[in-house]
């Protein structure tokens, strides 16, 4: 069977392709960062959520490898701007797919720190190729990019196509774009396949720190009697474009074995739907009289375009994909998932 890497493998996106790699039989070979809790992967380490230096596996010489239950997955401990040891595991491993999902991917903190977010997702993208390059290895790059690039593109308030105009507004969305044109002179220069993939707004189990996942997470807390019964929340009233990542992790799939080389996919829903529906529907979930603090300054964004809203024909045309879950699903499955965890784990 092919080897596959996934960086950021930890992460939201990453976490869940690896369950579904793992049910392919697939070996797969997930990156990240050192001395992380790995709270996503916790099935595959017996619930164990951290690793001292000598509970680590050795691999390419180095205690570098955290210990799983599944004999396919290899978790290895690597930071992305660490381009000397990055260059051994691409280059042993020799991969025939990189899912590349390593990044910082939070607006507010690109403000607060644009260095390491450029360090991260432009110069720790560079490190994913040069290997490839260097020692000619035949492998496909899945990018994952985001439709923040569009930037103040949204404010046409038009579904935004692959071709529109990239108009990003803070140094995350900016490196992201980069990130992207350098895949492409990658792929234009030294003939790596490489596929873009632009997600819009995902949700699902295991995501933090966006509006659907805070808001289901509060309401869990709440439930359990571990919070207060207020949700303290920033602007209600603009409309994004939601995909659960189940279709999400369809659409990378798809992608890795059909998608064109060179080209860009949107992968998005092409509806638009309120926050502040997420925020009633989160709240249904609970038996509780929950209050709702609005426009709370610490929640509320320099820039918040009010629709951000995609559109998907090339990748259901060219790919054959489509959303398959309503996003009433995914969000009582996130609620099941937070109150299970919250249960087992505290806040």
């Amino acid at each position: 069977m092919d080897n596959i890497i996934i960086t950021g493998a930890n992460g939201f996106l990453g976490s869940n392709l690896i369950d579904f790699c793992i049910k392919k039989d697939i070996d797969i070979y997930a990156i990240e960062r050192p001395e992380q809790v790995y709270r996503n992967l916790a099935q595959y380490t017996e619930n164990k959520l951290t690793f001292s230096d000598n509970e680590k596996l050795n691999l390419f010489g180095e205690n570098i490898k955290i210990p799983t239950n599944n004999r396919k997955l290899n978790i290895i401990e690597c930071d992305i701007k660490n381009a000397s040891l990055l260059e051994r595991i691409v280059s042993e491993i020799k991969p025939k797919f990189i899912f590349h999902f390593a990044a910082q991917p939070y607006i507010i903190a690109s403000w607060e720190d644009p260095v390491n977010t450029i360090e991260t997702n432009v110069i720790g993208t560079i490190n994913v190729f040069e290997p490839i390059k260097k020692h000619k290895i035949k492998a496909r790059v899945i990018l994952a990019c985001t439709s923040t690039e569009f930037g103040t593109t949204a404010k046409t308030n038009s579904p935004l196509r692959e071709s529109d105009p990239l108009l990003a507004v803070h140094p995350y969305g900016i490196s992201k774009i980069a990130a992207e044109l350098l895949a492409r002179q990658y792929y234009l220069n030294f003939g790596i396949e490489i596929i873009n993939l632009r997600f819009f707004n995902q949700t699902g189990i295991r995501r933090i720190n966006d509006a659907t996942s805070d808001f289901i997470r509060k309401v869990a807390q709440i439930e359990l009697g571990l919070s207060e019964p207020i949700i303290e929340v920033g602007n209600l009233n603009s409309y994004r474009d939601f995909t659960g990542v189940k279709d999400s992790i369809n659409a990378i799939w798809l992608a890795a074995i059909k998608g064109t080389p060179g080209e860009i996919y949107n992968v998005c829903s092409g509806k638009k739907i309120q926050i502040r529906q997420i925020l009633n529907i989160a709240l249904s979930f609970s038996s509780k009289k929950i209050e709702v603090k609005e426009n709370i300054p610490e929640k509320l964004r320099k820039t918040d375009e009010d629709i951000i809203l995609g559109d998907n024909s090339k990748i259901k045309n060219e790919l054959g994909w489509d959303v398959l879950i309503p996003i009433e699903d995914t969000l009582k499955e996130m609620y099941e998932y937070w109150l299970n965890y919250y249960k087992k784990y505290g806040v």
